[in-house]
């Protein structure tokens, strides 16, 4: 079916209010010529030209092509929304998984969903926020990697952690759109606790996650770090040496109690994933931002 894309809808709305005269003959109104057949070429073939009885033309080209009106032009809508108007759904701004959130509970009596520890929930935005306001959660921890969020039942988090909602970070099929939007919701609410990689792209996304409140570590790293260091084949010195770009982030953004953390991650070139922590039951801690 002829369709016409998110840029080229636009310039029409632009022409449509403006009452524009002419526009610049470029590819996009080249191809929006050949679909609507509305206007006229100058004689250099450089323009296209309107008479005020064009825009109307236009408008009702577009509507009968795509559904869709320029004097209401809204891409901001879901997909469910722009399937209402117009066969082209994609054109929603709106994706699907942008609205959703892929969680679990983790040390509850009763936890607000009855499901195993090896089982996720994919939970609408506004839905999340009931969850913590109806369920009394302690702290909302969010999970980097998807395997570990899998089995984060497995990690020897801090006994006093309880009543925990446990977010995937997001990627792929599972936005980090509609993570930040939920963590935007919920920053100054609740602890906001990040556990990432120790290494500088987990450092970074830890410090740039919303609302964040502590970074989940080792705990030998505040104790014992040379006995961390020691443990065999659980760093990546290769990995971080592809952590340039975050590596410099570090240096100049301002990480409060983390600091430390950034400087002997850099000292010692560490890479150290999330998966060696639960794979070696390394005991975790929490360490407040600020």
């Amino acid at each position: 079916m002829a369709r016409l894309g998110q840029q080229q809808l636009q310039l029409l709305e632009s022409a449509f209010i403006k009452r524009a005269p002419k526009v610049k003959l470029t590819a996009n109104w080249r191809a929006i010529y050949r679909e609507l057949e509305v206007g006229e070429l100058d004689e250099s073939e450089k323009h296209l030209c309107f008479a005020p009885r064009d825009f109307e033309l236009l408008r009702q080209g577009v509507l009968a092509l795509m559904g869709l009106d320029l004097r209401e032009l809204d891409f901001n809508v879901d997909r469910m929304t722009m399937s209402a108007k117009s066969h082209d759904e994609k054109l929603a701004k709106i994706r699907p998984e942008a609205e959703y959130v892929l969680l679990k509970f983790l040390g509850f009596q009763s936890p607000p969903v009855a499901i195993s520890a090896l089982s996720s929930l994919r939970v609408p935005l506004e839905a999340s926020q009931a969850l913590c306001r109806e369920h009394n959660i302690s702290a909302i921890l969010v999970v980097e990697n998807l395997d570990v969020f899998d089995v984060i039942h497995q990690a020897r988090l801090p006994q006093d952690l309880t009543d925990v909602m446990v977010i995937y970070r997001g990627n792929g099929h599972h936005s980090p759109i509609g993570v930040r939007h939920f963590l935007q919701a919920m920053a100054g609410r609740l602890p906001i606790i990040a556990f990432t990689d120790l290494d500088p792209a987990g450092l970074q996304i830890a410090h740039l996650l919303m609302g964040v409140t502590h970074w989940l570590v080792p705990q030998l790293a505040l104790s014992a770090p040379a006995q961390l260091l020691a443990i065999a084949q659980i760093n990546s010195s290769s990995d971080f040496d592809k952590q340039a770009k975050q590596a410099k982030y570090l240096q100049h953004a301002d990480l409060h109690n983390w600091q430390k953390f950034a400087c002997w991650i850099s000292q010692h070139r560490l890479s150290i994933k999330q998966q060696h922590l639960l794979a070696h039951e390394l005991e975790l801690v929490l360490v407040p931002y600020i």
